[in-house]
């Protein structure tokens, strides 16, 4: 672990996360419009935008050993490649169901990559500012949303798909260049810390955290197959708006919640991150006015900014350095059961009860999470009492 945290390996680390995630947040807007013109209803709009978490569900666990054995450097390179190759292919779907191999191939990607950034920031930062590093983590990924969705949704718009994905992949692609210039040495777990013994697919650690933050990623299954329909059928105008008020909010609490979070604890900014969330969901069940629609996205981003650094933070805390990225990886599992296989779920519930109410549903999920944050560390504090 270094003294200081602005490094070169720092700041590029930085970038391949952004890129990374142009890319991804691109997807939200054209994905669900993707199959649209292509016929597909809802049920299979949530399959598509579900099938993005099944083979990364399973991949994310041998991340978290892959950082460790071969490098953070090298998965982040090659999960950036192949997450861009695997945007290519979307252009040649000409039904709905041939989109879904390209999803899956995306899900590989997304699965390697974040935890290999992760990682690298827990070994760059250090301990009295880990949050503080993870927060800047999250402001490069969220300066994504800023402008890819909007700009995707008009390069389609205005150029077509394969436009809109060419220059989606070719965002990752600079990514995965960037990566190469990381140093190994430096990213990489010293020498010391490691051992001959495999490490646990899954983090035991990480339950506590990836639980309550399941309750959180939950919430963006709805968001990511039906926002853009429903932003269309409420005249509520580019669905992108949505995400870029998220990500400048989410960047402004960020930039405010790991420092916070650093000097009086974790819950003081995951309880409330999450009950944010949770009434941006509501509105977004039944807004009607545009403003109703850009402050449900301002309330996402804040709720999302106060949670993420924490939330990584209080995960890295709980093990032992060595197993940092079996940690990481099990906790970021959580985006493949809320995100992919909330989509897998909410698609069948929305042809029953619409779209509009798995917003609801989602909202009360996050909620559930606050409290059961709440129960659970006041918890784990009388046994720690106790145990003294």
């Amino acid at each position: 672990m270094q003294s200081r945290l602005w490094t070169l390996d720092f700041v590029l680390n930085l970038l391949v996360a952004h890129c990374l995630f142009v890319t991804y947040t691109a997807m939200y807007t054209i994905i669900p419009l993707y199959v649209e013109e292509l016929g597909g209803d809802e049920v299979q709009l949530g399959i598509v935008v579900g099938s993005f978490g099944i083979v990364g569900l399973l991949a994310r666990p041998f991340a978290g050993r892959w950082v460790y054995s071969v490098g953070a450097k090298q998965i982040a390179a090659a999960g950036s490649a192949f997450f861009g190759l695997s945007t290519l292919l979307h252009i040649a779907a000409f039904d709905v169901w041939l989109i879904v191999p390209a999803r899956v191939m995306q899900g590989v990607g997304m699965a390697m990559v974040p935890v290999a950034t992760a990682s690298i920031v827990a070994n760059l930062a250090p301990e009295r500012r880990r949050a503080e590093a993870m927060s800047y983590m999250g402001n490069s990924i969220g300066a994504a949303g800023l402008y890819a969705p909007v700009a995707a949704f008009w390069l389609l718009k205005a150029y077509g798909f394969e436009a809109a994905f060419a220059c989606a992949s070719g965002a990752v692609l600079l990514g995965s260049a960037i990566a190469l210039c990381l140093s190994a040495a430096r990213t990489n777990l010293p020498v010391t810390t490691k051992s001959s013994g495999k490490l646990p697919l899954i983090s035991r650690g990480a339950l506590f955290p990836t639980m309550i933050f399941l309750t959180y990623t939950i919430t963006t299954a709805p968001v990511s197959a039906f926002l853009p329909q429903i932003a269309e059928s409420r005249e509520l105008g580019n669905p992108g708006l949505f995400f870029t008020m998220h990500a400048i909010m989410s960047m402004a609490a960020m930039a405010v919640s790991g420092p916070v979070s650093d000097r009086i604890g974790r819950g003081a900014v995951i309880v409330p991150g999450l009950l944010v969330v949770a009434s941006s969901m509501f509105i977004l069940t039944t807004a009607q006015e545009r403003w109703l629609f850009l402050a449900a996205g301002a309330l996402s981003g804040m709720g999302f900014g106060m949670i993420q650094a924490a939330m990584q933070a209080l995960t890295v805390g709980r093990v032992p350095a060595r197993e940092r990225s079996s940690a990481l990886a099990t906790l970021q599992s959580a985006w493949d059961l809320g995100g992919s296989g909330g989509a897998f779920a909410f698609g069948p519930l929305a042809s029953v009860t619409g779209a509009a109410a798995t917003f609801a549903i989602a909202g009360a999920g996050a909620a559930l999470g606050a409290v059961g944050f709440v129960v659970g560390n006041t918890r784990s504090s009388r046994k720690a009492v106790s145990g003294a």
